[in-house]
């Protein structure tokens, strides 16, 4: 869609690229309210250099997230035309990905012998 951008940080590239790249990206969605940016790690170069970003563009209403999940993309996803405001959205993203960290525990079931079916 034309309100979704997705930049690369590929291996060959530098932070240097990545910035003009967010920047192309950002411009490309200035006729939108506002934009949220989904990065991966809090302090890696996404989140780093999209927040140099969000600061020098006062102008545009700009969040930045980290620790993005599966989950967080497909909701913000789909309800991304409910929301005006880019911090509303990123409010409401943040407990879904919380919610969708989960450990799988093996739990072993003993066998009732006496027990017919499944």
């Amino acid at each position: 869609t034309d309100n979704i951008k997705l930049v690369d940080f590929e291996e060959t590239h530098s932070t240097e690229t990545l910035t003009a790249n967010l920047n192309a990206a950002l411009d490309e969605l200035k006729q939108f309210d506002g934009v949220l940016v989904m990065s991966d790690l809090a302090g890696g170069s996404p989140f780093n250099n999209a927040s140099m970003c969000m600061a020098e563009r006062a102008d545009q209403r700009i969040e930045v997230l980290a620790g993005t999940n599966l989950p967080m993309i497909i909701e913000g996803a789909s309800m991304m035309a409910a929301y005006d405001d880019p911090l509303e959205l990123a409010e409401t993203l943040i407990p879904t990905g919380k919610d969708y960290i989960v450990r799988f525990e093996l739990v072993k079931h003993e066998d009732d012998a006496d027990e017919d079916g499944i």
